[in-house]
C-alpha cells in the first residue's frame, strides 16, 4: 500500500517574518503503478479513501480528492498564503490547476481500460477573486465528450455555499494501454 494522501505539512514562520513550507509526498511512479492494477472503481475509491497518495503538486498547492466516482469529480482546495500573489489574491494559475486536475482525473475515470489521458488545452473563467479568507473550495468537474481518441470536460470552482468562482473547460488526447 502507498502512504496515505493526509501527509502533514509543516508551516514555519521564521523571526524575521517570513514564512517557511516543508511538503511530503510519495513516490509518483509508485503510486502510478499501483494505480495502473487497480480497475476504475477501486482507483476512484483510492483516490478519496487515501489507499493512493495525492500526487505531489496536490500536496505542495494543498488539494486534494474528496469524491470520485465515473464521470463526477471533486477535487477541494484550501487557499492560503502559498497561492497568493502580492495583492493577497489566489493566483490564476492555482486556480487552473485544480480545475485541470479535477478535469484530467473527471475524464480518466470515464476512458477505457488501459488508457491514459494528457490535457491538450486548457480555458479558464475567472469570476470571483480568491483569497486566503475564502475557505474551503471544490472544483467539480464532468465529461463533456469520451472518445477513443480525444475527450473533453468542464468544471466549475465553487465554495460551501455553492457560488461560482470561476470555470473551466480542457481537451485531452487519449493514449493507449497503459
Amino acid at each position: 500500500m502507498v502512504e496515505n494522501n493526509t501527509v502533514p505539512q509543516e508551516v514555519t514562520i521564521l523571526a524575521d517574518g517570513t514564512s517557511e513550507l516543508r511538503v511530503r509526498w510519495s513516490d509518483p511512479a509508485a503510486v502510478a503503478l499501483r494505480a495502473f492494477q487497480m480497475s476504475r472503481e477501486e482507483l476512484m475509491a483510492g483516490m478519496t479513501s487515501g489507499e493512493l497518495a495525492n500526487p505531489p503538486i496536490g500536496e505542495l498547492m494543498n488539494f486534494r480528492v474528496a469524491e470520485a466516482e465515473p464521470g463526477r469529480v471533486v477535487v477541494e482546495l484550501t487557499p492560503d498564503q502559498r497561492h497568493q500573489n502580492v495583492i493577497g489574491i489566489v493566483a490564476g494559475g492555482v486556480i487552473g490547476t485544480v480545475l485541470d486536475a479535477a478535469m484530467w482525473i473527471a475524464v480518466q475515470s470515464r476512458v477505457g481500460e488501459g488508457s491514459i489521458v494528457s490535457t491538450t488545452g486548457l480555458n479558464i473563467n475567472l469570476l470571483r477573486r480568491v483569497t486566503g479568507e475564502t475557505g474551503v473550495l471544490r472544483a467539480v468537474a464532468t465529461p463533456l465528450h469520451v472518445g477513443r481518441s480525444a475527450a473533453a470536460a468542464q468544471a466549475q470552482l465553487l465554495d460551501s455555499t455553492d457560488r461560482l468562482y470561476a470555470q473551466a473547460t480542457a481537451n485531452f488526447i487519449v493514449m493507449g494501454a497503459r
